[in-house]
């Protein structure tokens, strides 16, 4: 790499910076921009001769005759705008002592041709392919002499009242042009007789810090090194920069832009991160590939391992059909029973289930017909749950998953037969043993509660938004006549599964720490059939043995289930 201290004028006008598609959007607002001009303004007040203002680092790799600024975006299209609107005041005023600072101002805005000096005003020092930032034409107005010697910005200033009123616009450019505009306007009219010198304090006293790099993957790991305060680039961010690299021609890049841009803002919508997507096409092409080993990170699988898959046309297709899948797009052909399924597995502490999922849906989508409501999905999804549960049960770690999830979508891929390989019927054999970790498991009791609930009710509707409802209170004044449990045996059978059930929120803080022929009332309204049925129990107490029969209840009817489907 090759570290050179410059100041601004030297660091823009020696440079054409682009910002690759993989960069975040611009997002700098009028705190930064009030700081940054603040800070410069106080400087310029305390500077001695030969002090400098030290405005941080940037990173850098050159490909071509362009710049790729992989750290410093922010600071350096700030500082643009900056410039540009101090650019705009000296042009307007511009006379034979001050022609020096315009032509500075110049270079640090436009390409000059060498010999002439001529400013070539279709070449600006920036350009950005950021892919989801919509206005990059509004960036192009202003780097162009569109607004020269025009005192109206009313253009200009509606995309900027755009933006101020929904700081999450796209107009951050215009908006902080014109803040630079305002502040330019407002020293000038102050202090005037100092406005050039401020100019130039600006461009040769205050200083940055580029560092060079040789290759992407250099500068990548410097960024991630510097960049403690800021959020480093994502790994989907690198390979949309590998994607974007391959198209050829500007149809195709302009079409991949737009094709991202649809992926995000489906996936935000979702709330689902790019990352969790291509997390999920890792598993699915380790099991074409048969791959059972120890899972790397996603930035190495792809960059490392498989750099030519992220440049096939078809991965990008898959990760469209990925984002349409995981984003609920075929939700209307489930059929019941598997949302309750789904359900199940969504409450479990850990994503592997997911990458069984998506290798399974990719491996049989086109082999078999309607597969969303297929008994083939049905069978699936009650062998994932009963495999990845019976298995938590006995060691409730996420090494207990790993190996039944690899060997699940690698034999699927292999003999078009899924083999858990699991010791799960050995487990199941020894009932006494697997009763006594299934009333430990407190980490899965949601998903035991879920499963319970929809095998005794199949006709329940699944995804009602609520809470576990504690039936026996976890709070009581232990009054004599309420006959549930002793003091010393309170915690073990008010937080065991037999005395836990699904409410809706609203109705349990209702219910809250009421006694339980209280608590039956708001049962009544509950959309869950095993709340209503709750409601109807002739007692008016809720004692220790009916908690304990509960437990036998559903832990019977749990076992038979995992009997059937391991």
């Amino acid at each position: 790499m090759r570290v050179e201290r410059q100041s601004i004028v030297d660091y823009l006008s020696k440079n054409t910076f682009l910002i690759p598609m993989y960069q975040r959007p611009y997002a700098w607002g009028e705190d930064e921009c009030g700081q940054l001009w603040e800070d410069i303004i106080s400087f310029y007040d305390e500077n001695s001769e030969g002090d400098e203002y030290f405005l941080g680092t940037s990173v850098l790799f050159k490909e071509g005759r362009k710049q790729n600024l992989i750290d410093g975006q922010q600071r350096t299209t700030t500082l643009i705008l900056l410039i540009r609107a101090l650019y705009e005041k000296a042009f307007k005023q511009k006379g034979e002592n001050t022609q020096g600072l315009v032509n500075l101002l110049e270079s640090c805005l436009w390409k000059m041709d060498d010999i002439s000096g001529k400013v070539d005003y279709t070449q600006p020092r920036l350009l950005s392919e950021v892919a989801i930032d919509s206005d990059c034409e509004i960036l192009r107005e202003i780097l162009s002499d569109k607004y020269l010697n025009i005192s109206d910005f009313s253009e200009l200033e509606e995309k900027a009242k755009i933006s101020k009123k929904n700081k999450k616009g796209a107009s951050k450019y215009a908006y902080n042009f014109l803040f630079f505009i305002e502040k330019s306007d407002e020293i000038a009219r102050e202090r005037p007789l100092e406005w050039e010198k401020i100019c130039i304090t600006i461009l040769k006293k205050c200083v940055i810090l580029p560092i060079e790099c040789d290759s992407q993957e250099n500068a990548l790991r410097i960024f991630n090194t510097l960049n403690n305060r800021g959020i480093p680039l994502s790994d989907s961010d690198i390979f949309k920069g590998v994607i974007f690299s391959e198209k050829k021609s500007e149809d195709e890049k302009r079409k991949f832009a737009e094709e991202w841009k649809d992926l995000e803002v489906k996936l935000h919508d979702g709330k689902i991160s790019m990352d969790f997507i291509f997390l999920n096409y890792m598993h699915i092409v380790r099991a074409r590939e048969g791959d059972k080993g120890n899972v790397i990170g996603l930035r190495r699988f792809f960059i490392e391992k498989h750099k030519q898959i992220l440049q096939e046309k078809q991965t990008f297709e898959e990760i469209q059909e990925l984002t349409k899948y995981w984003c609920d797009e075929y939700s209307e052909g489930l059929s019941k029973e598997v949302s309750q399924f789904y359900e199940v597995l969504d409450l479990l502490p850990n994503d592997y289930w997911k990458y069984l999922d998506s290798a399974f849906y990719f491996y049989k989508k086109d082999k078999v017909d309607n597969f969303f409501s297929s008994m083939e999905l049905k069978q699936f999804l009650a062998r994932v749950v009963s495999n990845f549960l019976v298995k938590l049960i006995e060691k409730p770690t996420i090494a207990t998953i790993k190996p039944i999830t690899f060997n699940a979508y690698t034999s699927l891929y292999k003999d078009g037969v899924m083999d858990f390989r699991t010791d799960s019927k050995q487990i199941l054999e020894d009932k006494d043993f697997f009763k006594q970790q299934f009333f430990k498991a407190n980490r899965l009791t949601p998903s035991l509660l879920a499963l319970n609930m929809y095998i005794k009710y199949p006709q329940q509707e699944p995804w009602i938004k609520a809470e576990i409802e504690h039936i026996l209170p976890r709070t009581t004044d232990w009054r004599a006549s309420y006959k549930a449990l002793n003091k010393d045996e309170e915690y073990s059978y008010i937080e065991s599964i037999g005395n836990k059930m699904w409410l809706e929120k609203r109705l349990n803080i209702q219910a809250s720490n009421d006694y339980f022929d209280n608590k039956k009332e708001k049962y009544k309204k509950s959309a869950f059939l095993e709340a209503q049925d709750m409601a109807k129990n002739p007692k008016d107490d809720w004692i220790k043995i009916d908690i304990e029969e509960r437990n036998e209840e559903i832990f019977e009817r749990l076992y038979h289930f995992f009997k059937e489907n391991i």
